[in-house]
């Protein structure tokens, strides 16, 4: 018998599924924090693979990065009020993404407040020199 790696998350019929059709899957359930783990990579592989999906596919591809979303809300003991008010303060102090504005690089004065927020997270604002 042929042997396939997955180490993933996975849908919870798919096991049930596999099983149906003849495969012996060996798996097993995450506990709380690997779970909110294994949802953050669910939604950035999900998410990666919008970007090259047609038109015709790409509503499939957003609702699992939508379903992994949701997944994740309930893991982290929120509720989709609580994100959703969280998201429209968010919006209202600092919009949306809607635009596509893109920066490729911002200049400040050292004395700018977010210079220090710049260089504590370098490894998302690298200073250019």
């Amino acid at each position: 018998m042929l042997k396939f790696q997955f180490k993933k998350l996975v849908r919870d019929k798919i096991v049930d599924q596999q099983i149906a059709s003849g495969a012996k899957p060996i798996y097993h359930r995450l506990a709380e924090n690997e779970l909110r783990h294994e949802l953050v990579k669910k939604i950035q592989e999900e998410s990666s693979e919008i970007i090259n999906t047609d038109h015709d596919t790409v509503a499939g591809e957003i609702a699992d990065v939508q379903q992994a979303i949701d997944d994740l809300i309930l893991a982290c003991k929120l509720t989709k009020t609580e994100v959703a008010d969280k998201q429209r303060l968010k919006n209202e102090k600092n919009g949306s993404f809607s635009k596509g504005i893109y920066v490729e690089y911002v200049e400040v004065d050292e004395n700018d407040k977010w210079v220090n927020y710049y260089r504590e997270n370098a490894d998302r604002y690298p200073q250019i020199r």
